[in-house]
C-alpha cells in the first residue's frame, strides 16, 4: 500500500506532539511544493490568513450558520498540533496549503436535514476518531503519546514511520466499516488531491487523521466518478467564520468544544523536549514550588527524574509516564501534600496558556464593536489580563472607583452591564452601603476568563453590536418569571442605557403585578422597583411609569400582609422579615401619600393580628415604635404580652429577634423594654434557655461591637440603662 511517487501521506494522530515532530522532520526531508490538510474547505481563506497573521495557539477557528450559532463547529489548534505545524511549515517557505476536507457548510445542513443526514447504522467510534490513541489503549497504555514514543520514537526514518502507520490503519480499516459521513469526507479529499495533482503540483504533502491515510494514499483505487456521484447534490448552507482565542483547560475537555487532550501543558513539553520532557517537567515543578514560597531544591529535582525512571523502569518502561511523574513530585517535592501536588497538576499537566487573536484577523462584527468600545472606554488594557484587577485601582483606594458624572466612566459601566446581560460576567458590580443608594460612584471587580471570548460568539446570535445584542436579549419575553426577576431585569436594563428592553420589561412587569394574587412575590418584588425609581432619580431617567406601578403594588400589598404573614415556618419567616424590612425602608425614602392610607395601617394589623408569625410581629412593632406611631407604653404592654410565661419560649425568641432586628439601641435607651427583657431571660427555665440561645446569639450578633459591650457591661454591673431619647411630643406631626 504505497501512494503514487508524488505524493506523500501523513497519517498523524490530532493534537499529538509525538506526530507534530515527526511531521516536520518529514516536510524538512521531503521538500513538498503543495501540502492538503484535513479541514473544512470553505475554511481556505482562514488557513491562508495563518500566514500573515500573528495568531499565537491556542487558537480556534469557528465555522457557524449567521442564524445557528448552536450548530457551530470549533477547530482548535495547539502549538504542539501536527495541523499546526504543516500550516507554519508551508508559512514559511511560502507553500500553498489547500484545506480538503467536507465543507462545514455542507456538514451544517446534512445535519439540519434529517432525509440527507450523515447518521448510519455505522456511527463514528473512538476508532475512526483517533485509532493511534484506540491501538494505544489496546496495548494497555493510558498515555497515549507514552505509547507513540515507545512504539515510533525508536524508528529513525520519518517516511519509514508513517509508511507503517500507513499499514496499521489500513489493516484496522478492515474491520471497522466506516460511516457515510466519513465516506463523504474522504471523497472529498481525494477529490482535492485530485485537483491538486491536475494542477501540476509534482510534489504533494497530505496531512490527515491516520484513520483517513489509507483512503487517500490509494486514491488511484477510487474512481473519480463514484467520488463525484457521492459528493453531487449535497445541500450547502452559508457559513460565517471567525478565529478565536482558545485555552489549555477547553482544549483538555473531552466534549463541548474541547478536544480531549488531557495534559496540554504536558504534550507541549512533549512536543518541545521530547525523551528529555520528564526532567524539564520536573525542574518546572521545583520552580514553581519555590515560586510560591514552598522550599524546594535541584536536589529534590534531581531526585524526583531519579524516581520517575525507577517507577516506569518497575513496571519495564524505559520512558516515565505522567502518572510516575506525578507520583515522584508527590514524594521528593510535595513532601506528600496533596495540596502542593494539586498546584503542579494545575500548571504542568492541564496548564493555563491562553491564546490570543490579533485585530485583523476574521472575527464576528460583535466582536469589533465589544474591541473599538473597550478601546473608546480605556477598558482594553484590562480586556484579556488573567486574575483579579479592580476598576481604576489606585495604591489609596486599591479597590478602585468609578465616577457616573464622568462620561468615559458612565460609559464603562454601560459596557459592564450590557457585557453581564450577553453572559459574560466579566465584572461584577461591588453593592455599596445603603447610604451609597443615590451616589454616583460604583466599585467593579474584574476577572477574566478564557470562556469569554467564545461567549462573546456566543452572544453574536442576538446582534452585531454590543448594545443591540444586550437590547434584544434582555427583551425577550419571560413568562415564566417572578415579579423580582423582572425587576431586577429592568434594573440592569437602565443601567445598561437600552431603553426598549426596560419599556418591554416594565410591560410585562406590570401584566404580571396585575395577574398575581401572592402577597410574598409583590412584597419581594417591590423593593427593586423602588431601588429603581431611586436609581432613575439619581440619573435623572424617566421612571414614572415604575413609580405608577409601586402606587398600584402597595395598596395590594398592604391589604393581604396579615394573611401573609400567618402559619409560616421559620424559613418562610425569616424570608418575609427580609422582603418587608426592605420594602419599608424604599417606601419610607420615597415618602409616598399611600403610606398614611395604606402602610402604616398594615403594619399596625400585623402588630395586633394575634396569627401574625412573632418573628414578623416584633418586627412590625418595631418598625411602628421606630416612626413613634407606638408609645413607649405601648411597646412595653405588647412587650410585656408577648414575654409572659403563657407563651411558648421559642415563640417568645422569634418575636424578640423580629423585635431587635438590626439594633441593639432600643434596650440601652428605653429602661422599661430593658427591664422586661432583662426578666423574661431570668424567669426563662435553664433547659429552655439552651435550646434558645442560638437563636437569641444570631439576634445581638447583629449589633455593632459598641452596642454588644455596652449590654455587657450594663448585665455585669447589674444596673439598667439611663433613658437617653425623650417620649415624642404631644401632638406629634408624623
Amino acid at each position: 500500500m504505497q501512494p503514487p511517487p508524488n505524493i506523500q501521506v501523513f497519517g498523524i494522530r490530532h493534537h499529538g506532539p509525538g506526530s507534530a515532530r515527526r511531521l516536520v522532520h518529514a516536510l524538512d526531508a521531503w521538500q513538498p511544493d503543495c501540502i492538503l490538510v484535513e479541514f473544512p474547505a470553505d475554511g481556505q481563506r482562514e488557513l491562508e490568513q495563518v500566514a500573515r497573521l500573528a495568531l499565537e495557539p491556542p487558537v480556534a477557528l469557528v465555522m457557524y450558520g449567521p442564524d445557528d450559532m448552536q450548530g457551530a463547529s470549533y477547530y482548535p489548534f495547539a502549538r504542539f498540533s501536527p495541523e499546526w505545524q504543516a500550516l507554519q511549515w508551508a508559512a514559511r517557505q511560502r507553500m500553498p496549503v489547500l484545506a480538503m476536507d467536507l465543507p462545514a457548510g455542507t456538514m451544517l445542513a446534512l445535519r439540519q436535514a434529517p432525509q440527507l443526514s450523515t447518521t448510519s447504522a455505522v456511527p463514528a467510534t473512538n476508532v475512526h476518531q483517533d485509532p493511534l490513541g484506540e491501538i494505544a489503549r489496546l496495548a494497555g497504555y493510558d498515555d497515549r503519546e507514552q505509547w507513540w514514543e515507545l512504539t515510533f520514537e525508536q524508528e529513525t526514518d520519518d517516511f519509514a514511520l508513517f509508511a507503517a502507520i500507513l499499514t496499521l490503519i489500513g489493516a484496522l480499516r478492515t474491520d471497522h466499516e466506516a460511516s457515510r459521513e466519513i465516506l463523504l469526507r474522504e471523497a472529498h479529499m481525494r477529490k482535492v488531491l485530485r485537483g491538486a495533482i491536475a494542477a501540476g503540483h509534482q510534489r504533494i504533502a497530505v496531512v490527515c487523521g491516520a484513520w483517513h491515510a489509507p483512503a487517500l494514499a490509494e486514491v488511484a483505487r477510487y474512481k473519480a466518478a463514484a467520488d463525484n456521484q457521492a459528493l453531487r447534490g449535497l445541500p450547502k448552507t452559508k457559513i460565517n467564520t471567525a478565529w478565536i482565542p482558545w485555552s489549555y483547560p477547553r482544549l483538555a475537555r473531552e466534549g463541548g468544544y474541547g478536544a480531549g487532550v488531557h495534559s496540554p501543558a504536558w504534550y507541549e513539553l512533549r512536543y518541545d523536549y521530547g525523551h528529555d520532557a520528564p526532567t524539564h517537567w520536573m525542574v518546572k515543578a521545583a520552580q514553581l514550588l519555590r515560586a510560591e514560597g514552598i522550599d524546594t531544591s535541584p536536589a529534590h529535582a534531581q531526585e524526583g527524574v531519579r524516581l520517575a525512571h525507577a517507577l516506569a523502569a518497575m513496571d519495564g518502561r524505559r520512558i516515565p509516564k505522567l502518572d510516575d511523574l506525578a507520583a515522584a513530585a508527590l514524594s521528593t517535592l510535595c513532601a506528600g501534600a496533596p495540596e502542593r501536588l494539586a498546584l503542579i497538576t494545575q500548571r504542568l499537566m492541564l496548564g493555563e496558556k491562553v491564546g490570543t487573536v490579533p485585530e485583523n484577523a476574521s472575527v464576528v462584527p460583535l466582536q469589533k464593536d465589544l474591541t473599538q468600545l473597550l478601546k473608546t472606554t480605556r477598558l482594553n488594557k484590562y480586556w484579556a489580563v488573567v486574575g483579579e484587577q479592580w476598576l481604576k485601582a489606585t495604591t489609596a483606594q486599591p479597590q478602585g472607583g468609578i465616577d457616573l458624572r464622568e462620561p468615559t466612566d458612565l460609559m464603562k459601566s454601560r459596557v459592564l452591564h450590557q457585557l453581564q446581560i450577553l453572559g459574560i460576567p466579566w465584572g461584577t458590580a461591588q453593592e455599596g452601603s445603603a447610604n451609597d443608594l443615590g451616589g454616583f460612584k460604583e466599585r467593579w471587580r474584574l476577572l477574566w476568563l478564557p470562556e469569554f471570548s467564545l461567549s462573546v460568539l456566543e452572544a453574536a446570535m442576538w446582534g452585531n453590536t454590543v448594545a443591540e445584542a444586550a437590547e434584544n436579549r434582555l427583551r425577550q419575553p419571560q413568562p415564566d418569571a417572578d415579579l423580582a426577576t423582572l425587576a431586577q431585569g429592568v434594573l440592569l436594563g437602565l443601567r445598561a442605557q437600552l431603553p426598549l428592553a426596560v419599556t418591554a420589561l416594565t410591560t410585562q412587569l406590570r401584566d404580571r403585578s396585575a395577574l398575581t394574587r401572592d402577597v410574598r412575590e409583590l412584597l419581594s418584588g417591590l423593593p427593586t422597583l423602588i431601588r429603581i425609581i431611586q436609581y432613575g432619580d439619581a440619573r435623572k431617567t424617566d421612571v414614572t411609569a415604575l413609580a405608577v406601578l409601586v402606587a398600584e403594588i402597595a395598596p395590594r400589598l398592604a391589604a393581604g400582609l396579615a394573611g401573609a404573614a400567618a402559619g409560616l415556618d421559620e424559613e418562610a419567616a425569616t424570608l418575609l422579615l427580609r422582603d418587608l424590612l426592605a420594602a419599608h425602608r424604599g417606601l419610607c425614602q420615597l415618602d409616598l401619600p399611600l403610606l398614611d392610607d395604606h402602610w402604616w395601617p398594615a403594619l399596625r394589623r400585623l402588630a395586633d393580628t394575634p396569627t401574625t408569625v412573632p418573628l414578623v410581629q416584633g418586627l412590625a412593632v418595631r418598625l411602628l415604635m421606630d416612626q413613634h406611631r407606638l408609645t413607649p407604653q405601648a411597646v412595653a404592654q405588647r412587650m410585656d404580652f408577648a414575654l409572659s410565661a403563657g407563651n411558648q419560649p421559642m415563640e417568645v425568641a422569634q418575636w424578640l429577634a423580629g423585635f431587635l432586628h438590626g439594633s441593639g439601641l432600643v434596650l440601652l435607651h428605653h429602661p422599661p423594654l430593658w427591664a422586661l427583657v432583662n426578666d423574661w431571660v431570668a424567669a426563662t427555665d435553664m433547659d429552655d434557655l439552651e435550646n434558645l440561645l442560638p437563636l437569641l446569639r444570631r439576634t445581638f450578633a447583629q449589633f455593632s461591637p459598641g452596642e454588644r459591650q455596652r449590654i455587657l457591661q450594663l448585665v455585669q454591673a447589674r444596673q439598667e440603662p439611663i433613658p437617653t431619647i425623650p417620649a415624642a411630643p404631644a401632638g406629634w406631626d408624623a
